[in-house]
């Protein structure tokens, strides 16, 4: 399981059993499962261009993981 799937479900735990009630959202539900789907061709992508020294998608990555972990400490 990828790091990004990890923080996904810890996030859903969070809002499933957190303070604060959240609304059921089939929206969001589905675009989770679609982000899912997607990840393993997108790390195979990342792999192939780690491999030929392009690390430009690793590092995107690494500052969208950073953006949504600020996001989510503000809920």
């Amino acid at each position: 399981m990828g790091d990004v799937e990890r923080r996904i479900e810890a996030l859903e735990a969070k809002l499933a059993y957190g303070d604060t009630p959240r609304e059921h959202n089939p929206e969001r539900e589905r675009l989770i499962e679609e982000l899912k789907a997607l990840r393993p061709a997108f790390e195979e992508k990342m792999a192939a261009e780690e491999a030929r020294g392009d690390s430009r998608r690793r590092r995107t990555l690494e500052e969208l993981e950073e953006v949504v972990r600020r996001r989510t400490r503000g809920l």
